[in-house]
């Protein structure tokens, strides 16, 4: 949030309007744009630096096998060809051919042995690959092999129709296998090669990320000369650097500072609803050993305790909304269910109640929550905190400046986000793997739940499950597991936002993919 000062900052510079224009960039065929951002993660490896942070920028120097085409299709359910030109299935195998003539930004060409290492075991899922959350969303993998110079097969154990739509994620990040082995995946991902429009040139993650235009690309030169990604950790620096010409975008908008931002000449808001939504997990383990939230009872007066749709609209208005049982996301088609009630509804009485129940004696719970990374978390923070003092329970918020102080323990509850979207229009990412026994959730040094046998065997069922009535009702059964442990608590639909100059015109992309090529981006 801003300060007071901040505000009397901004005030001066909106005065200041007709005397500091913005930049400009007509009339130049290849700009430098420069994005202030929150944040960057210390790899730009495509599988162990998966994050929010990361997301916005991977595609413009990676290219996937198989896009979501949000030009055409705004929803994003329409895959079309990128490095794969085609795909066809018989049975257990897929079959990908491979785009010829594609280089990478060293030069080397593009083959089938570097789609097949990309998916292969040695890096993503045998039995000590490179990039070990790769397991998660290649679970089902039995071979991935070059059949010929372009041409790739990929076989699972069972019959899997949606291999397609998991190549439009993380997985489908295309490396040069020579250079890879060569670095090593450290070395590879602070020093990244692709075969998207614009290579990395520069990569500090602390301070600034630098890509410069790759004009061999295959689908013809990026609109920029270069983009700049540059750490601007508070909003308010950000939004003077954009109305002074210093910045041609930023991100991460409070949701309060919106309007004072279209108060300004030149200047062009956006926002996007995306399949993503903050939570926060709770601590189900013995660790700290006197861990109260080992037990349910108190997860489920925590969560009967917050009155989140009140929360969601007094900070977002209608932009979002508060998903009432977890994981029924609209964006899952006939998996939807709006029908469905909530178990574990808002009543302060009930939570008052199972409060009483546990031997929870008023301990302080520490919430680890990384500094100003999801819009509006910390502010919605405060008002559940005092929610949760109402009912007799300790919250403490603790706001961290980056997630690696937010995993180290001890905590109690640790803020996170889940995407929703691995394969369109399935539920398969969020409830499976990211809760799964391969995910880090359950896995990493501060993993904050172990599955349950029964969820595993749901969820072995789910995965495997080909017949629409027979997932969905594995889909069922998996959330009904879930919620009965209740392991964490979803808040809201993510709502990004972005602000940047009107000497461009700029089309979003899920997932907040911030798309700067070809129909997405145009300077005018």
């Amino acid at each position: 949030m801003l300060t007071r000062r901040d505000l009397h900052k901004l005030a001066g510079l909106g005065a200041m309007a007709s005397v500091l224009p913005m930049r400009r960039v007509r009339g130049q065929d290849r700009p430098t744009i420069t994005i202030a951002v929150d944040n960057l993660w210390p790899t730009l490896a495509t599988i162990n630096g998966i994050s929010t942070t990361t997301r916005r920028i991977f595609p413009n120097f990676y290219d996937k096998l198989v896009e979501r085409d949000y030009v055409n299709d705004p929803n994003g359910l329409t895959l079309t060809p990128k490095l794969a030109t085609a795909w066809e299935r018989n049975g257990t195998v897929w079959t990908f051919q491979i785009r010829e003539g594609v280089p990478f930004h060293n030069g080397a060409e593009l083959t089938a042995e570097d789609v097949a290492f990309t998916l292969g075991a040695d890096r993503l899922w045998g039995p000590k690959p490179f990039e070990p959350r790769g397991k998660t969303f290649t679970a089902g993998f039995k071979r991935v092999e070059a059949t010929g110079k372009y041409t790739v097969e990929i076989e699972t154990e069972n019959e899997d129709p949606n291999v397609p739509g998991k190549l439009t994620g993380y997985i489908g990040l295309v490396v040069p296998k020579a250079y890879y082995l060569e670095k090593g995946v450290d070395g590879f991902g602070q020093a990244p090669i692709g075969t998207g429009p614009y290579k990395v040139s520069t990569f500090r993650s602390g301070e600034v990320l630098t890509l410069d235009a790759f004009d061999d690309y295959w689908e013809g030169p990026p609109p920029a000369q270069q983009l700049q990604w540059r750490i601007v950790p508070e909003f308010s620096a950000r939004m003077a650097g954009l109305v002074s010409g210093e910045f041609d975008f930023i991100v991460n908008i409070p949701t309060d500072q919106e309007p004072t931002l279209q108060g300004y000449d030149g200047v062009v808001l956006q926002r996007r609803q995306i399949d993503n939504y903050p939570a926060f997990a709770f601590n189900t383990l013995p660790d700290p050993e006197d861990n109260p939230l080992v037990d349910p009872k108190l997860r489920y007066a925590m969560v009967q305790g917050v009155d989140m749709d009140t929360i969601v609209q007094a900070l977002f208005g209608d932009a979002t909304f508060h998903p009432p049982v977890p994981f029924n996301f609209p964006e899952y088609g006939r998996f939807y269910d709006p029908a469905l009630t909530p178990r574990l509804p808002y009543d302060p009485e009930r939570a008052k109640a199972l409060v009483q129940e546990t031997s929870y004696d008023g301990q302080p719970l520490r919430w680890h929550i990384t500094r100003q990374f999801y819009p509006n978390y910390e502010a919605a923070a405060e008002i559940m905190v005092e929610q949760w003092r109402e009912i007799g329970v300790n919250v403490q918020a603790v706001v961290l400046d980056s997630f690696e102080l937010v995993y180290q323990r001890p905590y109690h509850l640790m803020n996170m986000s889940m995407s929703s979207d691995f394969i369109p229009g399935d539920p398969y990412q969020p409830l499976w793997l990211d809760w799964g026994p391969t995910a880090t959730r359950s896995t990493a040094s501060w993993k904050s739940w172990t599955p349950t046998e029964r969820f595993v065997e749901i969820g072995r069922r789910f995965e495997q499950a080909v017949d629409f009535e027979e997932r969905k009702q594995a889909f069922l059964d998996l959330s009904s597991e879930w919620q009965d442990v209740t392991p964490g608590f979803y808040l809201w639909k993510s709502v990004y936002n972005w602000a940047h100059s009107d000497a461009f015109e700029w089309r979003t992309a899920g997932q907040g993919e911030m798309r700067m090529y070809g129909d997405y981006l145009k300077i005018l």
